[in-house]
């Protein structure tokens, strides 16, 4: 379990770290492009900045007296107040110019919105060199140009001009590119996943991948660094921090463009440049790095390292209300290297004296209908398997929900009035509740991951007991290969860091 991690802050920040600051967390802000019509850049971006009473929002516009309100300025040398941070939503062709302004004004930091520039040709290339020349001398550090907007959650940050609020979390997630980059941050959060800081990095021609996450391997909000990336400008340094900050905290990251095709449209994208996918591949796992394929892996990933503790090994137990969905559990475990140990003679013999003669005591274990059944020694099994010194992990497949199955026959007149019933229903409602709190108490005692396997449809109502095993921080995952394939992952930094530490 990660979230707990604190990285020990060095003696020296270098200088782009206390940039960054400014970057996240900036007193005041100019909106150089603020606009008042409704589907402007500059619109979108003023609605997440104004109304939050500890930060000045300065609109830059020479054409309207306010914006949104707010009393507007020609250009930023016009605002009478110092300026740490400046929003840049203008034409490409007008960035050096308003870079130069901000420079003159003393801004810390900048966002560049503005596309058109190094990705859509050598024109836009010679624009965005000037751009940076510019930045670079007048000591301004900025994300972009080609950027979307950024987040800082725990402070109400927000340049994106098309998101609404995110909930804060553990996770900062880093994005070379920003429609993505958005659906990802919907994704997390539609599966109750919070995030510390999130950035649209553009065309990365000042700040870089590897700056941010510098930043963010400090960053006390955040407890897990998460990232799509297309291509690294600095892969060396990427590998050096990557290594270093891996030990403390994990880094995720999707990485596209390895194909040819991926690969040209990443450049055109961002400008970014993807290079070899097998040096990638061989660097991630070098350094500690989780490379997962997609947004659904990602979270699945997340979920376990926030919540659980990190396995010692690779050997799972699993238990399961049916023979079918156990032997795909157990084909989806062996598929991605988990180990299916067996059981111990003292569990097997535990596990013997529970269940009847139909069931399996093997790994996986199959209590068959005993749930359906209303016994609820699917519990006791559970315990026996976790307990076991030869499994690190444990997998569940259904079995919980029982009452909320029985509850479902209530309805009918026949049983509705029935008080023998009724009195059964409820005394396995409080069984189950009370089952659910021991799950958590052995896996912190015990220091194992438990994770959830789904078996009922997604169109049936979710029993009540799921939204108290996520409240307990049990993952629930809708089919086996997810399950396994998260696990892999975790179970693979797990040995990284007992090799490294």
């Amino acid at each position: 379990m990660v979230n707990d991690v604190k990285i020990e802050h060095m003696e020296e920040r270098s200088p782009v770290l206390e940039q960054l600051d400014y970057v996240f967390n900036p007193g005041s802000v100019a909106v150089i492009g603020a606009s008042n019509r409704i589907g402007a850049w500059g619109f979108g971006v003023m609605t997440r900045l104004i109304g939050n009473p500890n930060r000045k929002v300065y609109p830059v516009n020479p054409k309207s007296p306010e914006i949104m309100g707010v009393k507007a300025y020609g250009n930023i040398s016009e605002i009478p107040d110092p300026v740490d941070f400046a929003v840049i939503s203008v034409s490409p062709a007008k960035t050096p110019g308003i870079m130069r302004e901000c420079v003159n004004k003393g801004v810390k930091a900048a966002l560049v919105i503005s596309g058109g520039l190094a990705e859509s040709g050598e024109d836009g290339a010679k624009l965005e060199e000037e751009l940076v020349d510019i930045a670079r001398k007048g000591g301004v550090r900025f994300i972009g140009p080609n950027s979307m907007g950024h987040v800082n959650s725990y402070s109400s940050f927000s340049t994106l001009a098309w998101m609404n609020e995110i909930q804060t979390g553990p996770v900062a997630f880093l994005a070379q590119s920003g429609t993505y980059g958005q659906r990802v941050v919907r994704t997390g959060m539609h599966r109750g996943i919070g995030f510390s800081k999130f950035v649209s990095s553009g065309n990365e021609a000042d700040l870089h991948m590897e700056d941010y996450i510098e930043y963010f391997a400090e960053d006390e909000e955040t407890k897990i660094i998460a990232a799509y990336v297309e291509g690294l400008r600095e892969g060396r340094r990427f590998f050096q921090l990557a290594k270093e900050i891996t030990r403390k905290k994990p880094i995720i990251v999707m990485k596209a463009g390895a194909t040819e095709g991926s690969a040209r449209a990443a450049k055109s994208h961002t400008a970014s440049l993807c290079g070899s996918d097998k040096i990638y591949d061989a660097m991630f796992k070098q350094s500690g790095v989780i490379r997962v394929e997609d947004e659904v892996e990602l979270f699945d990933v997340v979920t376990i390292l926030h919540s659980l503790p990190l396995p010692r090994g690779n050997s799972v137990g699993i238990l399961t209300e049916g023979g079918g969905i156990g032997v795909v559990m157990a084909e989806a475990c062996e598929k991605v290297g988990l180990e299916l140990a067996p059981f111990s003679p003292a569990t097997t013999e535990r596990l013997s004296s529970l269940l009847p003669s139909r069931c399996s005591y093997a790994n996986p274990t199959d209590i068959t209908d005993l749930v359906t059944s209303g016994d609820l020694t699917i519990f006791s099994c559970l315990w026996a398997i976790i307990e076991d010194p030869n499994i690190d992990a444990a997998v569940l497949l259904g079995g919980i929900g029982a009452s909320s199955y029985f509850s479902t026959m209530l309805e009918n007149p026949s049983l509705s009035t029935n008080g023998e019933f009724k009195e059964m229903v409820a005394s396995l409602k409080e069984q189950e509740m009370k089952n659910l709190d021991i799950m958590r108490e052995k896996v912190n005692t015990l220091k194992k991951p438990l994770v959830y396997v789904n078996l009922m449809p997604s169109i049936m109502e979710e029993p009540e007991s799921f939204s108290l095993l996520r409240e307990r921080g049990i993952p629930i995952f809708p089919n086996p290969r997810r399950a396994a394939r998260a696990l892999r992952h975790v179970v693979n930094y797990s040995d990284y860091l007992n090799r490294v530490n």
